[in-house]
Parts: C-alpha cells; structure tokens; sequence
C-alpha cells in the first residue's frame, strides 16, 4: 500500500509514446515477418520518429468502449484520476492497427485471399467499434511496386481490394521484402506515424469537448481532464501545450480544500502534475523554472502530513518527490545542462535519503503502542495491504469482499505494509547517488560526510562489516583535517565496528590510535583500551560491558586462529603518540668502522606501553638492512638526555627485553650498531624508518615510523616545554671511499696553441694491495671538441687526433707504479679541462650485505621513503662485479693553460706599396705577413714558407729579413713578403672539385658554382685598408692540421683584401663533426699531417688546393682564399716540431682593361746605363688603340720613343723599352709614363673608362728607384 501513496507508477516516468499495433505478423513460424518486426522495433535511429511497437496476437481482446455520457450534471466520480487510463492508452490500446497480409498481385488463389482479408478488417472493425484507432493494410510482397500509371493490373487490384474490405485507398501499403526494406519500413513508420497523430488530435478534440460541458462544481474532472489533454499532447510531441496543461491542472488541483480524507489523493496527484511539469520544463531548457516550481511544490505540501498515524507516509511521499526530482535533474545534465556545486542533483537525493529517516523514524514512533485487540482480529491472512488499491489514484477501498473498513483497520494496514519496508538500503542507495554527484561536483568535505551516514546506517542495520570499511576509507581523511572532536567520533565508531565484525588487524590499528593523546578519551577509557589489545595479543578475545554476545565471542576466536602477525601501522598517521628523533653518531665514517645509530624516544601517552623490540632499517638508496636495538638507557627529562650526549655522563642501562616499558613523561636513547665492512664505499646512509614491536610472540604488531632526515623549517617553539627537536642529530652517514691509486702529471709547463704538448702522467699504488686491469683514460669535454685535441703517437703516418684515449695499465704491484706519455693539442686560446677517469679492480672476500642483518621476506616493511639523493658528491665510483669483485672508479679534472704562440696579421700591396683593395686577374702584388712571437719561453723559427691556391702563382721576391734559426723570444717580430698573381678572376676561380672534374673532360669552368657546404668557423677576419691589423684570435694546426671540412658563407664573406688571419679549423675527412643541428655525420679519429706539405693537392711547385677545402660560392658574391701561411718552429731545447698555419683569405679578383708589366735592374749605379721595359698585354677579345707617352725628368736621360701610337690585338702584348741613363745618386724619381686611348681610332672611349686606365698605370708603374754610387772597378777604369 505504502508503494501506491509515495511511488511514482511506471507508466509515469516513461516518455509517452504513439501506440501501433501490428497484427497478421507470425514472428515464430515466418522468418520474413520476424525480419519486418525487427526492423521495425529495433532498428531506433534518432532520425526516426518516437514510436512504440506492439505485437498483437490473432485473439487480442481489445478494451471494450465504455458508453460515453450526455451529460456531467449528475455525475459524482470516485476520485480524481483512474489508476488504468496511463497504461491502457501507452501499452493496451492502439492508436493505429496494421494488417500484415501476405498478397502478391498475380497470386493464383487471389479471390480466396481477399475474402480472408476483408473478414480480417472487419473482424478489426468489430473488436474496435466505439473508438476512433485507425486501421491500415500492409500487403507483404516479393517485388518492388510500380507506379499506378504503368501497372493497370495492380491498380485493378488494388481497387477491388479496398472495395472488398471496405477501406481507402490511402489505408493500402505494399511492402516489398525483397531489397531495401529499411528504406521502405522508415517510410511506412511516416505514414503511420501520420495516421497516429491523427487519432490523437481526434481524442483530444473529444476531451476538450467533454471539458467544456463541465461546471464549477465538477472541479475534480477539470483536473482529470486537464491531465488526459496534458498526456495526450505528450503524445503527440507537443511538450508546450502538454505543459501548459499540466500547469492549469495543477492549479485546479490547489483550488480543492485539502483535509484529512482527502490529503493523499490530493497529494499524489500533485505529485504526479508536478514530477509532469518539472520534465517538461527541463526538457523546453528553463531549468530555473523547474527547480523553482519543485520548491514551491515541497513548501506547499510539507505542512499537510494527513493521519497523524500515518506520519510516515508523509515523509515517504517528500522523499519520492526529492528523489524523482534528482533523477530528472541528471537526465537533464545528461543532456547538456551545466550545474554547479550549489545546485546539483546530490542535494535533492540527500534530502530523499534524510526523509527516509525520518520514516523510518515516525513509523518507529506510530508503531510504539501494541495493536488492540480488534485490531488484531481484523489484521488476518484474508485481509492483506494491497486489497487497499483502488481504481483511483490515492484512494483507498473501504470495503473487502462486501464487509466494510474502518478508518483504524486501514491505518493497522498501512503500518503492517510499512513494516515491510527496508529503510536502511533505501538511504544507503540514495546515500550512494548523492556521493556520486557530490564526488563528481568536487565537494569531497560534504561526501565524507555523507560517507559517514553511509556507515552509520549500515552499522544500525547490523552490517557490520560494511559499516567498518566506510569508516576505514574516512579515517585518513578526517586524520589529515586534525579536528580532533570529529575525528575522535570517527575512530572510536571504527573500533566499535571492527569489535563487532572480529576484524582483528582493524581493531589492533584503530587500538593503537586510540592511546593517542589527540583523541578525547580520558585515562580509564585508555586502559580498557589497552587491556583488549593486549587481550588479542595473548589471543583472547576481547570484551564488552554493553555487547554480550556468544556468537561474537565465537567469531573473535576464528578469526584470531586465522590471523597471520604481524600487522604494520604508520605512526606519521597517529600524531602525538610518540616523539622520536634518529641520528648517527658520526656524519661520516670509514669503511672498516661500524655505523652506530641512536634512537631518542619518548612517549606522549598518560598510559605505560610495553615494547617488544626496537630496530632501525638502513638504506643507501638501492637495498635497506635492519638492525635491533643493543642498549637503552632511560632518562627522567630530556635535559638529562641532553646532558648525557653533551657531557658524556654515565647513567645505568636499561634491559631490553620483552617486558620493556615506555613509561609516561620518560625520555629513553636506544643504540643500534652494525658490522664493519657491511656496506660499501661512496655512498650515503640514511635511516630509512624506525620499527617498534608491541605483542607477544603468538600475535603482534609493527609501528613503524619514517624519518626523512630532513630538518622542519618551523618547529613547535615553547619555553615552558623540553621539546625533543632541541637534540641535534645527524641524519645520514657517509661511507667516505677508499682509493688506491693516485696520478700525478707535469703540469708546471704552459702549451702554446698549434703545439703538441707532452703530458707525463705517473700512476702509483700506494697501498699494500694487489690491484687488477688498472686503466686510465682522457676525454675532452663536449664544450672543447674540435678544438682541442689528443695523440698518442706523433711518428709519421700514425699521427691522429683524438677525443678520447685510453691505457691499459694492467696490473698494479702493491707500492708499484706506471708512467703513460700523451699529448694536448689546441687549437685555441683557453684554460682546458680534461677529463680523467682511472679505475682499477680489487678482490674482496666480504658479501655485498651480511645476512644476519639483511631484512628477511616475510618481516620486511615497504620502504615509505623515495630514493634521496646522494648530498656528499664524490668523485669516486664503485661498482659490484661478480659478487665480491669491486670495480673502483675516479674521475677528476686536468687544468691546462694554452697561451697564443704567434701573433699573426697580413695586408695585400700593390708593387707601389700601396694597399690593395682588389686585384686584376694576371696583375703581380705583393702579401706582406707580420708575425710576433708571444710565447713565454724562447723558440726555435724553423721555417716559414706559403702555399698557395692553384689559382694563383708565387714568384720569387728579393726580402732581406732575420734568419730562421734564431732563437725568438716573446716580442719578438717577423716580416715576410710574398708575390703573388692571379691567374683568373673571382668568378671563374678552380676549385678542387672542378679541377677533378676537368681531368674526366668535364667543362672546367662555370660562370656561377654551387655546391654543399660545412659550416666552419670563420678563417680569415677582415679589416678595412685603412684600419690597423687586429691580432689573431684562433689558428690552424700545423702538424695536426685537421683538413677535410668547408668553409662557410660567413667565413668567406668576411674576406677581404687588407686582413687579419684567423684560424681555419679546417676538417679532415675523418674528423667527428657535428653540423648546426648538432648530428653526428662520423665518429672516428682525426687525419693529422706530419707536414703541411702533405695536406696540399700540388698542382705545381707550393701550389694546389687543400684537401678536403672547397670554395663557397653564394648567390651574389664569391670570395676564394689564396692559400696558407706556415711556421714551422719548435721549442728552444726540444725536438719535437710544430706547425702554424694561417689561412689567407683572399681579395675580389676582377678582369682588367689592361696588363701592364715592368722589368728594371736590381742594382742600378750612377752614369751606367740600365734597360727599363714596359710591356703591355691585352686580355680582351678588342683591339686596342693607344698613344703611350714617357716624361722627362732631371735624374736620368733617357733614350727611345717618348711618344707612340700602338694598336694590341685581342690576347697580345706589346713590348715598349728605354735606355735611362742616371745622373743622381740616391732614391730618384723615374719618369712617368701616359698611356691614353686613341679616341680617333676608338671613339667609344669615353672619360671613366681614360680614368680607369690612367689608374692603372699609377699602380702598375714603379716611382722611385734607388742609385748607387758607380763601383770601384768603374771608378778605376774611368
């Protein structure tokens, strides 16, 4: 009965939906009619329409039509609302009725077929008189139909047909099975869905006209009228007007006066209108509005409780509409409305789940007073609760089998139904939802608390043990918040639970906990506490004075016979039990000594706790070690304590045995030692937990307690309290490494760059101990590749570069030593660090860890700390190989400062001396190289000499200089002068791949060349003509000159024609380079070159290309370099010889109009005639026309053609040549010669191309020469 006041029937939550009955269809006998069902009732698209399917067998008994009334006038209903009417209209009664026939058109037993068919419709007709359900045939037929135009036969058919069973055209559907049926059942589903709505919009013009006819004294039928329309617009898909309905139905319903008799009939419906109108309103998106309304709903009715008796059904009724509610609510999120914390469907099922209780609760109250005597005869097996259920929603019947009830024997009813009723897991489930939705909202403080209600309902209704697990899962949470009140409230509702379900490990962990100072319990609650873990310890069961109960007593037993010790329990979860601080006696130690920790505890319970036993687990990091406590000393205050570690004062030691006590307000020092040698070298101790055991040997329990080792960084500060913290103590110890080898290297020297620097390094063992496979090895830094450089061998052929060398030493004698020799090269200006690595291997006979104290499987506690980080760097490594073989590695760093060994500039000169900008292809000039000497030590020049690109020749020039075998000091200066000419011009320079190329008949030259380049750093710094040569930064190798790589845009673009040389890093083929994006295109040694002769491709005497250099060449501009400069020198004293070299960036070489080439003596004297001979070439393809003039001038006479018409064909030359005749001794001027075109024969010269040659002529021309004075042999012989 309970379920038909507060229930929502089903037929309600549903979404109405058109009704279709189909019928002729034999799903069990003909598989093509299953296949029609099927597609029709389960193929649900969301494009297709809502329709509900019924299958109706051959004798379906449709509901009889009832005679339909004239007039309301004298009509009194029984109640409101028929308890049938929903269900009838959405699963009884069909809006449409479809004949399923199978009927071909040429079927050969047509006449028969269609006699049954017509009997068929009619039979319909018959069952359905008085109503308005519309009646459809579907004709099932192999074939797809064709229009009514092309088919007559069909058409003639078709039209005989629907003569015969008397029905429209428009009620004959074919449906053919053979292809595309979906398509077909989708239309079909249109037209019947069509004909639905159809009969809806019939039935409620017939409502509404019923409506109409009523009076105001039919309030009643206007709100069961109200609904029908209200329903029926559902159906239809119109949620606007169906709640527009519903609404003026609920205010209909608020016009009736509510009394006693009347209350749950009133109610119910209401809560029907308003669970209607709340959907609706959420499903037309006004959600404030719904929740609005459902609010006034609950304040309207939660004053009208009706019987007083049946109190409970009143909070029954408010927990379904709150419950009801939630459900809409999520459906309604589920379709995309947002919620929020504040308004969630959580709160409406936790307010269904607290009237719940309240039920529960006021049927407990109504249920206190016995039943009377008549109320005991009446409430019979005969006389059952559901006899109460009407035809009317909330009403009862009155009588039973013709014998009448009274209003006392229907309220004994109603409270033996509600007797039935299971409270608890309606608020447990209702709990549930609500935690859900507060999980899912992120109010994890309200779902806690929810939880616990979950926990407390499942404690009243006996489930023990499910109440326990909720508790456990919030015992951390309400830890973590420190509210001690609640907490307190929580932990002992715990222990109770796992008194009652015999959960021995939660009783034991929740026990402990209770000793807590933190949880308000006074001393005598403590003790009994004490006493029934102490009890479970001894393997009794505990007792209680308010629960005495055999079959607890028999469960404890079994569980303790089944419980395996022991338990672990947290003490960072249980605050204030025990302070404890752990600390090694020393920050470091060696490796033969043994560790010693200490223990300083204290308890901070009023109750004494007797220990088992102490111990300590040790980590380094990758295993723990357990050690047991061996002494403790106890102390009255911590003062004592710390009197006793500053001052070293004796006081007596305490056993420790099983009965050791940990009294109230005592201080107590335990000490743990370990064996020597039980841990390796170069690591970091710290403890990683403390373990206290309390029990007995049959069962007992692990505290365990994790100390980071870590200082807080705020401490609880009292000068009225002796705080534990105050001790100082060291929280890890180092095991400091012992090596047995040490290096020493000749380090007092300075390198130079460009110098293959002799390292001596010696390896002794210094140690008593036999030392195996000792190696060592030394590696440039990844910030120094391709800068500096090892070798171990400088002999010709076997010369390489290397990042990284290594030496075998092998064997090492106790007190023994070994010298290895290698050699640093740079190739920069820096302080180099160089990485060495020594290692050697040692026997040793001692395990990796002692197994007396290693941590057996079965005790072990999970290690709570993270692997921490070793705080004490060292450079000493060692590793376990083999079991009780070590490997011991060092690693440290070798200085080395490299100091500049030359100071290099050059600039580019014209034959006058003066700079030069750039160079006309076949032109002499000169390259003037300035050297300075910066090393600190004295040097030996050997040699310098220049090597110069295959575009180029060197000609032999007369320069008076120092010899190279003087020994140079720092400051001191070197100048060299070399004359050069280009033999092409910039943009058709030879490359060494274009020479390769032209030995295969290849085109050797091409206007504009493009190949791939290496990025390197730049060779050649540039500086204006008018600038001072800068000094250089970086150089080249000489004997290690690392040739193979490219010279990049920004190198060759820095070129010019007054320089100053930087170093070309220059790769070798098998160098390990790295490109701009940092992959690796080889991995191998270094090619070094004894000399840098070796590095050059020769293609004539000092002339070639470099190997492995190519030219850039960019898009606009290409700038070659001319060659290399190279010093070959060596310290003074020493063998070993060295090579500098300076690569030379070039100047633009462009074609001339003209060569102009002078020869004139070396030595000329005074009145002896010399020879000066001018000869001019044309290098173009024209024919030029000149007039060549020479000037007189008072220090010489001269003698030949002062003025000259020449004409020089293309690639031909003309010699002009002058006897002059000094007549001044010293620096005199020569006479100038003028050469001008011949504007009669060449009229297309114009002034900048006159202006162009006469430039020309003044670099190309000598000015002054020096005279000497006539020789002695021409004096006498004069």
């Amino acid at each position: 009965m309970t379920l038909d006041a507060t229930a929502l029937p089903s037929e309600l939550l549903v979404p109405p939906q058109p009704l279709i009955g189909f019928a002729g269809l034999d799903i069990t006998k003909s598989s093509i009619h299953k296949t029609i069902w099927d597609t029709f009732n389960n193929n649900k698209r969301p494009e297709r329409g809502t329709v509900q399917y019924k299958l109706l067998p051959p004798n379906y008994e449709f509901p009889v039509s009832k005679p339909k009334r004239a007039s309301y006038e004298w009509y009194h209903p029984k109640g409101i609302f028929k308890r049938n009417w929903m269900l009838k209209h959405l699963h009884v009664l069909p809006a449409v009725v479809v004949l399923f026939q199978d009927l071909e058109w040429n079927d050969p037993q047509w006449s028969e077929k269609q006699l049954h068919c017509a009997s068929l419709i009619q039979s319909l007709k018959n069952n359905l008189q008085g109503r308005n359900t519309r009646l459809a045939l579907v004709l099932i037929q192999k074939t797809s139909p064709l229009p009514a135009s092309e088919d007559l036969f069909a058409s003639e058919r078709a039209a005989s047909l629907t003569t015969s069973c008397a029905i429209s055209a428009k009620m004959l559907f074919i449906l053919p099975h053979s292809d595309h049926l979906s398509g077909y059942t989708v239309r079909l589903e249109s037209a019947f869905l069509e004909m639905a709505q159809s009969y809806y919009s019939q039935m409620s013009k017939r409502v509404r006209m019923h409506r109409d006819q009523l009076t105001s004294a039919h309030q009643t039928l206007r709100i069961r009228h109200q609904f029908k329309l209200g329903f029926i617009s559902e159906m239809r898909s119109d949620f606007s007007t169906a709640l527009k309905h519903y609404t003026q139905a609920y205010s209909n319903l608020d016009e009736i006066q509510i009394k006693e008799a009347n209350c749950l009939e009133l109610k119910t419906l209401a809560g029907f209108l308003n669970y209607k109108i709340c959907k609706l309103m959420f499903k037309l998106k006004i959600p404030r509005d719904s929740i609005n309304h459902f609010m006034n709903h609950i304040e309207k009715y939660k004053s009208h409780v009706g019987y007083k008796e049946l109190l409970f059904e009143h909070y029954a009724w408010l927990s379904v509409q709150y419950s009801a509610f939630a459900e809409l609510f999520c459906e309604a999120i589920k379709c995309g409305l947002p919620a929020l914390q504040t308004q969630h469907p959580g709160i409406y099922f936790h307010k269904a789940a607290e009237y719940i209780g309240k039920r529960k609760e006021a049927f407990l109250q109504c249920c206190s007073l016995s039943l009377s005597p008549t109320d005991s005869e009446m409430n019979n097996a005969t006389t059952k609760p559901t006899n109460l259920i009407s035809d009317f929603y909330g009403i009862r019947n009155t009588s039973i089998n013709g014998e009448f009830i009274s209003e006392q024997q229907i309220i004994s009813l109603v409270q033996d139904a509600e007797r039935n009723f299971n409270h608890s897991a309606s608020i447990i489930t209702l709990l549930g939802q609500a935690m859900a939705q507060f999980k899912f909202y992120k109010c994890l403080r309200f779902r806690k608390k929810l939880a616990i209600d979950m926990a407390e309902e499942y404690f009243k209704c006996g489930d023990h043990a499910k109440a326990l697990t909720l508790y456990s899962l919030m015992l951390p949470d309400y830890r973590q918040d420190e509210w001690n009140v609640i907490f307190t409230e929580v932990l002992l509702k715990t222990l109770r639970c796992a008194f009652l379900s015999a959960s021995v490990a939660d009783f034991m962990s929740c026990s402990i906990e209770s000793l807590s100072p933190n949880i308000n319990c006074d001393q005598k609650e403590r003790i009994v506490v004490l006493e029934n873990l102490w009890k479970v310890f001894q393997n009794v069961p505990p007792v209680s004075q308010s629960v005495i109960a055999p079959e607890l007593r028999s469960s404890w037993e079994a569980s303790l016979s089944a419980f395996k010790s022991p338990i672990t329990v947290d003490l960072e979860k249980i605050s204030g039990l025990f302070e404890c601080i752990v600390s090694f006696d020393k920050a470091q130690i060696k490796n033969d000594d043994k560790v010693i920790v200490k223990l300083f505890i204290r308890s901070k319970t009023d109750v004494p706790l007797r220990i088992k036993q102490f111990s300590v687990v040790l980590s380094d990091g990758v295993e723990n070690v357990k050690l047991k406590a061996i002494n403790a000393w106890s102390f009255d205050s911590l003062g004592e304590l710390r009197n006793n570690e500053f001052n070293g004062k004796d006081f007596p030691i305490t056993k420790l045995d099983a009965d050791f006590r940990v009294e109230p307000g005592k201080s107590y020092k335990i000490l743990f030692d370990s064996e020597s040698h039980q841990f390796l070298e170069n690591i970091e101790l710290q403890v990683s937990h403390v373990e206290i055991e309390m029990g007995t040997d049959r069962h007992y329990m692990v505290l365990t307690k994790a100390t980071k080792g870590v200082n807080r960084p705020f401490r609880n500060y009292n000068r009225f309290k002796d705080l534990i913290d105050n001790i100082k103590y060291n929280p890890t110890c180092y095991v400091v490494p012992t090596f047995h080898l040490t290096t020493q290297n000749n380090q007092m020297q300075q390198m130079f760059v460009n110098e293959f620097f002799k390292v001596a390094c010696s390896v002794t063992n210094t140690f008593n101990v036999f030392l195996q496979n000792v190696g060592i090895s030394i590696t440039v830094p990844s910030n120094f590749r391709n800068t500096v450089f090892l070798a171990t061998d400088l002999t010709p052929n076997r010369q390489k570069l290397l990042s990284h060398i290594q030496f075998d030493i092998g064997e090492l004698q106790m007190q023994g030593n070994s010298s290895i020799v290698y050699y640093v090269f740079s190739l920069s200006e820096a302080n180099i660090e160089l990485q060495q690595k020594v290692w050697y291997h040692l026997e040793t006979s001692r395990p990796r860890l002692n197994s007396e104290h290693s941590l057996p499987e079965e005790n072990t506690v999970p290690n709570k700390m993270e692997k921490f980080p070793c705080r004490i760097s060292s450079n000493i490594k060692i590793e376990v190989e083999d079991g009780n073989r070590l490997k011991k590695i060092k690693e440290d760093v070798i200085m080395f400062s490299c100091v500049p060994e030359f100071k290099f500039s050059g600039r580019f000169y014209t034959l006058n001396r003066q700079p030069l900008l750039k160079a006309y292809r076949g032109e002499n000039f000169l390259f003037r190289a300035n050297i300075e000497v910066q090393t600190p030590c004295n040097i030996d020049i050997l040699e310098t000499y220049f090597m110069c690109d295959h575009n180029l020749n060197q000609s032999p020039y007369s320069f008076k200089r120092k010899k190279h075998s003087n020994i140079y000091s720092c400051g001191d200066n070197i100048e060299d002068i070399i004359l050069l000419r280009s033999n092409v011009c910039t943009p058709d320079w030879v490359t060494q791949n274009n020479f390769e190329q032209s030995r295969d008949n290849f085109p050797l030259f091409t206007r504009f060349r493009k190949a791939a380049r290496r990025e390197t750093k730049s060779a050649i710094k540039v500086e204006n003509s008018n600038a001072v040569t800068k000094n250089l930064n970086t150089k080249s190798s000489t004997n290690a000159a690392i040739f193979g790589g490219n010279l990049s845009s920004s190198q060759i673009s820095n070129m010019s024609n007054s320089l100053t040389s930087e170093d070309g890093k220059l790769l070798a083929d098998d160098v390990a380079y790295k490109d701009s994006n940092h992959v690796d295109t080889k991995a191998v040694t270094k090619v070094v070159y004894n000399r840098a002769k070796d590095a050059l491709q020769a293609t004539g005497h000092c002339r070639g290309f470099i190997k492995g250099i190519s030219l850039y060449e960019s898009a606009s501009n290409l700038v070659p370099f001319f060659g290399v400069y190279c010093i070959k020198w060596r310290r003074t004293g020493y063998k070993d010889e060295n090579e500098s070299k300076f690569i030379i960036s070039g100047i633009e070489v462009e074609e001339p109009l003209m060569n102009i080439y002078c020869a004139i003596e070396d030595k000329m004297f005074v009145k002896i005639p010399m020879t000066l001979k001018i000869v001019l070439n044309n290098p173009t393809s024209k024919v030029i026309h000149l007039i060549a003039a020479l000037s007189n001038t008072d220090s010489f006479m001269c003698s030949g053609h002062k003025q000259l018409n020449i004409s020089i064909f293309s690639q031909s030359e003309q010699e002009l040549i002058y006897n002059l005749y000094p007549l001044k001794v010293g620096w005199q001027n020569l006479p100038d010669l003028t050469l001008e075109y011949n504007t009669q024969l060449d009229p297309d010269r114009d002034e900048l191309q006159q202006s162009l040659l006469s430039h020309l002529v003044q670099r190309s021309m000598p000015k002054k020469v020096f005279i000497l004075p006539p020789p002695k042999q021409h004096s006498l012989f004069k």
